[in-house]
């Protein structure tokens, strides 16, 4: 999962690829003034974990998505449909207005159960 940093430069990548660290700076600007080394640095670290590629091209490095953005999309929401319901079952439940019921109890590493949060105290 990306972070909402590392989102904005890949937006600036799928928008105009392949392109220069100057460039995404430029891009991604208007929200965010960020120095040229913290962009290269995030873009390095985003090559890395192989979602950009990277070429160089008289001494400049050009970049272009590694992995598609209906992908990193998907996994995204796959992750918070996950995290706040459980399956795309409850949340259709939850979107039709039907009741959905509450998590179970998970185990903790002691043996006992674990008590989720009271959301009325929310």
């Amino acid at each position: 999962m990306l972070t909402p940093l590392e989102l904005d430069i890949m937006k600036a990548v799928w928008d105009r690829s392949p392109i220069t660290v100057r460039n995404v700076q430029t891009a991604i600007r208007p929200s965010r003034s960020l120095a040229y080394t913290t962009v290269l640095t995030i873009m390095d670290r985003l090559y890395h974990k192989g979602f950009l590629k990277r070429t160089m091209r008289s001494r400049t490095h050009y970049y272009e998505p590694a992995i598609e953005y209906s992908t990193v999309r998907d996994e995204a929401v796959g992750s918070l449909i996950k995290s706040y319901f459980g399956s795309k079952d409850r949340l259709r439940e939850f979107l039709n207005g039907e009741p959905v019921a509450a998590p179970q109890p998970r185990p903790n590493g002691d043996g006992a159960a674990h008590v989720g949060l009271d959301e009325t105290l929310l």
